[in-house]
């Protein structure tokens, strides 16, 4: 990720420029495929966590883009929300968040 834009509490936006460096190679938690730009799992596991399952794009899903909370008062603006190949249907987005729903609901 080369860049990202932020939010602050105040409603001031941050750009974060990361520069073009040497990716880390990581293997895919589903698919073991080795891969150097990937996606972390945005389904909420409570405690106001995410799993952040590594995962390589073709693994992910992506359900929808929105500001997503990071914490200290801050927003990652536009980003997408992905989730992993065990919680696939067991997630929507609405209003810019992803909502978790059980097999009994839908």
């Amino acid at each position: 990720m080369p860049c990202e834009w932020l939010k602050g509490p105040n409603g001031e936006v941050i750009h974060i420029n990361r520069g073009r460096t040497r990716a880390k190679q990581r293997t895919c938690k589903f698919c073991k495929a080795i891969y150097t730009e990937g996606k972390l799992c945005d389904f909420p596991v409570g405690n106001d966590r995410t799993c952040d399952a590594e995962m390589c794009n073709r693994c992910a899903r992506t359900l929808g883009r929105g500001d997503v909370p990071i914490g200290g008062g801050l927003k990652r603006i536009n980003d997408t929300i992905d989730v992993c190949p065990i919680h696939r249907g067991h997630a929507t987005v609405v209003d810019g968040q992803i909502a978790a729903f059980d097999e009994e609901s839908r």
